[in-house]
């Protein structure tokens, strides 16, 4: 259908002058340029001369002329088209509709250590699908508390609380994330047996007593 890869040019000369104009693609008038002026005994050329000088006025009506002239192009496409689908219904192919999935939210940053400590399990437990071996459980627990302060590592029990040590409450977050965790290096009901494989390898320390001299 498009025989052009651009719109066709058509120039006009007089022979009293070097000046090339385009013909008049808006309005089709004879004897008239794409400027306006007036040519009187105009020759039709295919192209211009190396020598020749296109009139300014003209290339600035030109891209008037393209933008009509790609208008047409698309009705007459787009008529076309609804011609054939009218002409070939058992053609047309039926757009299915596609539920777009939302994009997951990021996650919180973390503010408290318990809530870094619970990022480093949650990364520790998307490597594994049912069970978590104890003693990468143990290692990634203990290069968490490797890089707390001292008074961090204080910290960090005050917010475990209840739940004991810090290798204690990560085996409790690893159940409540949906994993197990295998190996397990003691076996046992008693509390004492408990205690001692769940022992932190950092303890938070005592604080000193205070001792008063006799008076």
């Amino acid at each position: 259908m498009f025989h052009y890869v651009e719109p066709p040019h058509s120039y006009v000369r007089t022979t009293s002058t070097s000046v090339v104009h385009h013909a008049d693609y808006l309005v089709r008038r004879e004897g008239h340029a794409l400027c306006g002026a007036t040519l009187e005994d105009a020759a039709t050329l295919a192209e211009p001369g190396s020598a020749d000088t296109i009139c300014p006025d003209c290339d600035e009506k030109l891209v008037l002329y393209h933008l009509e002239w790609w208008r047409e192009q698309a009705l007459a496409a787009t008529a076309e088209l609804e011609a054939l689908r009218a002409k070939h219904p058992e053609t047309e192919v039926p757009v299915q509709q596609v539920d777009a999935t939302p994009e997951p939210e990021p996650e919180p940053e973390p503010t408290t250590l318990l809530d870094h400590a619970r990022r480093e399990l949650v990364k520790l437990c998307r490597e594994f699908d049912d069970a978590v071996p104890y003693f990468r459980l143990k290692n990634t627990m203990q290069a968490f508390s490797d890089g707390l302060e001292s008074d961090e590592r204080v910290l960090l029990a005050q917010q475990i609380g209840g739940d004991g040590t810090l290798i204690r409450w990560s085996t409790i977050e690893v159940v409540a994330l949906g994993r197990q965790v295998s190996n397990s290096p003691v076996q046992g009901d008693s509390e004492a047996t408990w205690d001692a494989w769940v022992q932190d390898p950092y303890p938070p320390p005592k604080k000193p007593k205070r001792r008063f001299g006799r008076s």
